[in-house]
């Protein structure tokens, strides 16, 4: 067996060939090295690793479970907004049609004749505006101005309407504010 070389020529560059020298006084130029070992490979026991992926494999299954409960908690929510809605819609329609059974005029004509004793007139008089005036930007009819649809005045303003109401539709036009 061989004996270790000295310590300096451990610490020597391996391609230096040469010996290092002492500096003067005794003391070395360098700082004292030392040889680290190589550094330790972490390594986890295979208990601690099965133990870390168990338990995140079971976090992502409660984290599903949790989403898939909340997705039955907004169908719950939306199952009951729509039934909600159909009632209402349903209530909706059943209050127009009353709205419109209400506005009809066969019904405003029986109340008028039945609770309030009105009655249906023997004749109907248009009267035509006096003068030459305007009424809502409608030239008034008195003096038979030409080109005219309306009904035809007489001379003296005043002219029967015929019976049924069949000439409204030519009036109607020439009653402002009127619906």
């Amino acid at each position: 067996m061989m004996p270790a070389p000295p310590r300096a020529a451990r610490l020597a560059p391996v391609g230096a060939g040469a010996a290092p020298r002492p500096a003067p006084g005794g003391q070395q130029d360098r700082p004292h090295l030392r040889i680290v070992p190589p550094p330790r490979r972490l390594r986890l026991s295979r208990r601690v690793v099965v133990a870390t992926l168990s338990a995140g494999f079971a976090g992502l299954l409660m984290a599903l479970v949790a989403l898939h409960v909340l997705i039955a908690q907004e169908q719950f929510r939306l199952n009951t907004l729509q039934s909600t809605a159909a009632a209402d819609q349903a209530s909706y329609e059943k209050l127009r049609l009353a709205v419109a059974e209400l506005e009809s005029p066969a019904r405003i004509v029986s109340v008028a004749e039945g609770r309030l004793g009105m009655r249906q007139p023997g004749s109907v008089t248009y009267l035509p505006p006096l003068g030459g005036s305007t009424r809502g930007g409608v030239p008034s009819l008195a003096g038979g101005a030409s080109g005219s649809t309306g009904p035809a005045w007489g001379s003296t303003g005043v002219q029967s309407a015929p019976s049924g109401d069949a000439d409204w539709p030519a009036v109607k036009p020439y009653l402002s504010g009127s619906p």
